[in-house]
């Protein structure tokens, strides 16, 4: 006999009156508020049923029976449906350390392997499993969706080591649209690499280049532990810019929000020496003349004057 996924009793067969416990709804709706919206909502409002956490987490058999009654009734094609029962189990799954129901489901209605893949992927997101999460959604068979919201809460939740965004990005390499995502992404990449968030600005297009330049400014300036900021000034100072870009990294730091921070017009006079604009660097103060590595821009710029000497004047 052919298994009916528009059964509830056969999808549920294990025990057809079961339910999620009360610490997993707790768990899900805190996640819920963390992540700002669980993947499994937006899986559901694709499938054009409005308003997912009114049926998401199940609170009760009831609650579970109405949920399956209203994934089964969208017009969405049965591999979606399926789908979105097989998310359902693999929390059932959980407790056994196994994936018993999810695994029958699957077999049951030959629910291809790429969405089991997704799906569990998804899975992890919403418990905040990240490292798992992007093994799975990094696969080779998968087609990114959700790619800009998975890419912001990876970003979002792992400040402190941005590893699995830049991972889940250079694997996956999705096509992002929503501009705060790209944005999460080139600040991600601006944490680690000044001169591959530089060329990665450089290929946006051309009226965001600006902005994602003086972003780049700003994270190096003022996103930057004390142990790198040096290096990493050093290489935004020798960055090759193109004569538009040493504009708006002058105005930026001068005239713009840049100016506001630490070590701006230290950044300045460190480009102008760095392209051997020497005359301008000398007209320039730093910052309090703070001693840096036991020089300060005042003996410096001594320094330069004492080497220029009459081609100052010229």
């Amino acid at each position: 006999m052919m298994f009916n996924f528009q059964s509830f009793a056969e999808v549920f067969a294990f025990d057809p009156e079961c339910s999620y416990d009360e610490n997993t709804v707790s768990t899900i709706e805190a996640n819920r508020k963390e992540l700002e919206g669980l993947f499994i909502d937006r899986v559901m409002k694709a499938m054009n049923i409005t308003r997912p956490p009114k049926y998401y987490p199940p609170k009760s058999n009831n609650a579970l029976r109405t949920l399956y009654k209203t994934i089964i009734d969208t017009t969405s094609s049965d591999h979606h449906k399926i789908s979105v029962l097989y998310y359902l189990l693999l929390t059932f799954d959980f407790p056994t350390g196994k994936r018993e129901y999810s695994t029958a489901l699957a077999q049951s209605t030959f629910l291809p392997q790429k969405y089991q893949i997704y799906m569990k992927g998804l899975w992890h997101m919403d418990r905040k499993e990240f490292d798992l999460a992007v093994q799975y959604l990094t696969h080779p068979s998968l087609i990114p969706t959700f790619a800009d919201e998975i890419l912001e809460v990876l970003v979002r939740k792992s400040r402190e080591d941005l590893t699995l965004a830049l991972a889940y990005y250079h694997t996956a390499q999705p096509t992002l649209t929503c501009r705060s995502a790209i944005e999460c992404l080139f600040s991600a990449i601006a944490r680690t690499s000044v001169t591959e968030a530089f060329y990665f600005g450089r290929g946006q297009p051309q009226y965001a280049q600006r902005h994602m330049f003086e972003m780049l400014i700003s994270v190096v300036l003022h996103n930057t532990p004390k142990e790198t900021v040096a290096d990493r000034s050093v290489e935004l100072v020798n960055l090759p810019l193109s004569l538009e870009e040493d504009e708006w990294l002058e105005d930026y730091l001068i005239r713009g929000d840049g100016r506001q921070l630490k070590r701006s017009k230290d950044t300045l006079m460190m480009r102008k020496i760095a392209t051997g604009n020497f005359s301008d660097s000398v007209s320039m103060k730093g910052s309090n003349h703070r001693a840096i590595a036991g020089l300060d821009w005042s003996t410096l710029s001594e320094g330069i004057k004492s080497g220029l000497g009459p081609r100052l004047d010229g």
